[in-house]
């Protein structure tokens, strides 16, 4: 069964077409279905999500293959203790809802700036 083919809806009888919907819980995306146009009843699933995740995993892996390439992996980031020195990490940093200011500068500033005068808070 393919979006928009004629169907005779099970749920309220009427003569339809079938639609491709997104059903959701929330906010999560559960996947695509196939609905009645008239009661938007569920018809069936599509399972497209995750063909289509599993076809570019097989396209990736085909091309690196053809090229002779191994797949890259994908790299973390670490950041070491001096590059960590965020004004919202500071022991002179004042946060308030309108206004974040720095204690020891007596000036606003933005959460994410460094200073070189950084006070680690002990935890």
């Amino acid at each position: 069964m393919k979006p928009g083919e004629e169907i005779k809806c099970a749920q309220c009888g009427s003569d339809a077409f079938a639609v491709k919907k997104t059903e959701m819980d929330g906010w999560t995306n559960l996947g695509e279905i196939l609905a009645c146009s008239a009661c938007n009843a569920k018809i069936a699933d599509l399972n497209t999500t995750t063909q289509s995740k599993e076809s570019s995993n097989s396209a990736k892996s085909a091309l690196s293959s053809f090229l002779g390439v191994e797949e890259e992996k994908k790299k973390e980031f670490k950041a070491s203790e001096e590059e960590k020195q965020f004004c919202r990490d500071c022991g002179h940093y004042i946060e308030h809802p309108f206004l974040s200011r720095c204690e020891l500068l007596d000036k606003t500033v933005n959460p994410m700036n460094d200073c070189p005068k950084f006070l680690k808070i002990k935890s």
